[in-house]
């Protein structure tokens, strides 16, 4: 399942998390804890200072009342109450928290002898204390935050610091040059493994790559040579001066599609080995003159009840070799002249598009979405499935616009943009 947020983030915000967290348990433990203190300490100091008025009380009976900085104790009977102690008579022997005029109190009763003794305990020193001690704990709780936001992006960053080098040395590499292996700048960790593996697989690669040159090499060397031989052939053929004109003419088209193959040829493989960018292409095709030679060159593809129609706008031209182009546009003429068995072809040059209408068979609405698909075959394909693929890879290639429209049973429109 792919995450939503990168390593370092994940990394770092663990920290604050953790130290929030355990600044509030902090907190809430040492608030539970002082409280729990403070109501054993003054129950224990209550109940003594009461004995303790008491033990003094039955030793000298004219004693009522003592008076200390936080607390006051009175001794009395029902016959002789205190007027300020009415509130406490609902109140029974113990220890109580009581809340008198918006002021808290520690009570403590005891009945001894027909005698009632209060100690009425002001503890708003034990208030401020607590309310000092969580101003206390909060700060404390905010300091452990910062350092844990700081220390969260120091160590992520430390962390993550290996694999952004490794990703950077990557980004650097070029597939088609050996380099020394990137495992042996990183330690025994997880990311010295992740190295290692992509050292393997580079090596794997480099072993493709020379593969793939070597095969490049002897397609072309292979493929040369019978090209060469059919050129010299017919070269041969139209020296002789007793040709009739009607094979001449043959014999000149198939030496033209054999040099045309042996370009085709060069460029595909060129393009293959160091692809060039489309702006540094400086061969300017022109191709109203192509359009008449390949429409020429594909007549024989034509069913004879077929007409083919020509409008042609100018003289437009592009800037990519002529091989090139003549591929791209053979292949959609091609397509056209072989899926065509009656009706017309209509073919249009404007200053900004080449375009091939057809009344032929179609295409079936299924098999649009996947017609550039390198391999693909209709249901009513005859071909191999790599003439429309290498006519949409070259116009990625150099930033044209392909699209075919269709109606099964109807006929195609391909439009090409170049403009």
């Amino acid at each position: 399942m792919p995450y939503r947020h990168n390593i370092r983030f994940r990394i770092f915000v663990t920290y604050p998390v953790l130290g929030l967290l355990l600044g509030l348990f902090m907190l809430v433990f040492l608030k539970i804890s002082f409280q729990s203190l403070e109501r054993r300490f003054l129950d224990s100091y209550l109940t003594e200072e009461l004995d303790h008025f008491i033990n003094l009380a039955e030793k000298d009976p004219d004693l009522t009342l003592t008076r200390s900085k936080n607390w006051v104790v009175f001794k009395g009977d029902d016959s002789n109450p205190y007027p300020e102690l009415m509130f406490l008579s609902r109140y029974r022997d113990g220890i109580h928290d009581v809340v008198r005029n918006q002021h808290g109190y520690d009570v403590a009763i005891k009945t001894q002898n027909r005698m009632r003794y209060t100690l009425i305990y002001d503890d708003t020193d034990f208030e401020e204390l607590e309310h000092s001690l969580i101003l206390y704990l909060l700060t404390a709780v905010l300091i452990i935050l910062c350092l844990a936001i700081w220390y969260g992006l120091w160590f992520s960053k430390k962390v993550i610091e290996p694999v952004t080098s490794l990703a950077s040395r990557i980004k650097l590499l070029d597939p088609e040059k050996a380099s020394g292996y990137l495992a042996e700048d990183y330690t025994d960790d997880e990311v010295g493994i992740l190295a290692l593996e992509f050292d393997a697989y580079s090596r794997r690669l480099q072993a493709l790559i020379q593969r793939e040159r070597e095969f490049t090499g002897n397609a072309s060397h292979e493929l040369r040579t019978p090209l060469a031989v059919i050129m010299a052939a017919s070269e041969g053929l139209l020296a002789k001066p007793d040709i009739c004109a009607d094979t001449a003419r043959r014999v000149e088209r198939i030496h033209r599609a054999a040099r045309e193959m042996a370009d085709r040829l060069d460029t595909l493989l060129t393009l293959a080995r160091t692809p060039v960018s489309a702006d540094e292409d400086s061969d300017k095709t022109d191709l109203a003159d192509l359009v008449e030679q390949l429409v020429d060159d594909h007549s024989v593809l034509l069913a004879g009840e077929v007409k083919v129609i020509k409008e042609i706008q100018g003289h437009p031209a592009v800037l990519a070799p002529r091989p090139i182009v003549s591929m791209l546009m053979g292949n959609l003429i091609k397509n056209a002249f072989l899926y065509t068995r009656e009706g017309s072809i209509t073919i249009r040059l404007t200053e900004h598009e080449f375009a091939v209408e057809d009344t032929g068979q179609g295409i079936d609405e299924k098999d649009l979405g996947r017609i550039f698909d390198r391999g693909f075959r209709g249901s009513l394909s005859r071909g191999c499935g790599l003439g429309l693929a290498i006519s949409k890879r070259i116009c990625e290639h150099y930033r044209w616009r392909l699209t075919v429209d269709s109606v099964k049973q109807a006929g195609t429109l391909v439009r090409w943009r170049f403009g």
